[in-house]
């Protein structure tokens, strides 16, 4: 993935600027606004703990995006949800999302929030640990959402419906994750949660969008 940090990408009609990794560390609310309106560029507001900014995409294949962080680092979107991340402390390598009940017509590009009724889902990840080692863990998910809300958002307010996945992790432990999508196209906007048990916190929001 380090290698897609010198790709240059489009967004909005125009190429991301090469090597505009992460702009800069946002002290507040209004300094991510003020960059999201300056930078005609798609932007993400991101905090993986080790790093925060605001991002420019750096490339599109199919329904991944990427994002580069700074000093080689990466983060993938799939469908805008958490795919994989580089570079950091601790590393998201792989996310899997399969149905339970094995009928979805595209199983290949399943992600639940994507589903206008979601269901019960089994998420299958791999990472590498602050001692290096890689690991891997699978849960079963359930994903609620309530109805469409305001949310304040770098360009202004959003009416998202908020959503929790709540996964069951094979090893006993319990994580949730709160994703925010819009209602008709089911498009995620924002993210904050953990990947795995005891991983560190990832928080994600679209500024500029590139769709």
């Amino acid at each position: 993935m380090a290698l897609l940090a010198g790709l240059t990408g489009c967004a909005n009609g125009g190429a991301s600027p090469l090597g505009s990794a992460i702009t800069s560390l946002l002290p507040d609310e209004s300094s991510a606004a003020e960059r999201a309106e300056s930078l005609e560029y798609a932007t993400l507001v991101v905090d993986t703990e080790d790093r925060a900014g605001m991002v420019v995409l750096a490339a599109l294949a199919g329904p991944a995006s990427y994002w580069p962080t700074g000093h080689q680092g990466m983060l993938v979107l799939y469908h805008e949800g958490l795919q994989a991340t580089a570079g950091l402390s601790q590393d998201l390598l792989d996310t899997r999302y399969l149905p339970l009940d094995g009928n979805s017509p595209q199983v290949a590009d399943f992600v639940p929030w994507r589903q206008a009724s979601p269901e019960p889902f089994r998420i299958e990840r791999r990472w590498q640990a602050a001692d290096g080692l890689p690991r891997q863990l699978a849960a079963q998910g359930t994903l609620s959402c309530d109805q469409s809300s305001p949310r304040d958002l770098s360009l202004g307010p959003r009416s998202l419906e908020p959503c929790t996945m709540q996964l069951a992790w094979e090893d006993g432990s319990q994580t949730r994750t709160r994703l925010w999508r819009d209602a008709e196209t089911r498009r995620l906007w924002a993210g904050d949660g953990v990947a795995w048990p005891d991983g560190p916190r990832i928080r994600w929001e679209v500024a500029r969008a590139w769709w």
